[in-house]
């Protein structure tokens, strides 16, 4: 048996880092108003995920309700060290992503909630035209 000539034999092993970054799988389906929230901030941290919708794949549909104890509630989550999450809120989110090492712009975390800016904007405005300012 002969080895290799020392310059064809690598002097160190091939670092984690130029292996490509682990995705995120991102359960869901169409009708779901919590998926576009939960892609948003995905997206907005530049988390590298792949969608599949359950509505279109069998094997995912039975995939989530084997992770969510039979039901097919999405969105779902599965982490590349195997941890899940089951319709997190965008806190839970947020936090999860932040365990992993991942930094969430303020757009990212505002985006989960826009809805409730939206509300406290229209009784700041309703308020104010009560009281005759606006």
């Amino acid at each position: 048996m002969t080895s290799a000539p020392p310059s064809q034999v690598p002097s160190t092993p091939p670092s984690a880092a130029s292996a490509p970054p682990a995705r995120i799988t991102v359960y869901g389906h169409s009708r779901c108003p919590m998926v576009p929230p939960v892609r948003g901030m995905l997206k907005q941290s530049k988390v590298k995920f792949d969608y599949v919708d359950i509505h279109k794949d069998p094997a995912a549909r039975d995939r989530v309700r084997t992770i969510s104890g039979g039901s097919e509630s999405v969105p779902t989550l599965v982490f590349p060290d195997g941890s899940t999450l089951v319709e997190p809120s965008t806190g839970e989110l947020k936090d999860k992503l932040v365990e992993a090492g991942y930094v969430i712009p303020l757009s990212a975390r505002l985006l989960g909630h826009f809805w409730k800016i939206v509300l406290l904007v229209s009784v700041v405005a309703a308020l104010l035209n009560i009281i005759g300012i606006v």
